[in-house]
């Protein structure tokens, strides 16, 4: 299941990984204004949020070591 998941945010183009990227920050942004007003009903979203953004992040990260790597 996880790695279904993986392999499709691989495949990503450079420009959808950063809009992405940016809605999954906007997304944790407003859980967290959610939560300082007493607002928020969906306390998990933080976690599965959090999470999405660490495995994007991951996918951008190691693309820009393989462009280094085939650099040198």
């Amino acid at each position: 299941m996880a790695e279904s998941r993986n392999s499709a945010l691989r495949e990503l183009s450079e420009s959808e990984l950063a809009e992405q990227i940016d809605a999954a920050r906007k997304a944790l942004f407003e859980l967290r204004c959610q939560r300082a007003t007493r607002q928020l009903e969906k306390s998990h979203l933080f976690r599965r949020t959090r999470t999405n953004l660490a495995r994007l992040l991951t996918v951008q990260r190691q693309r820009e070591q393989q462009q280094r790597a085939a650099k040198t």
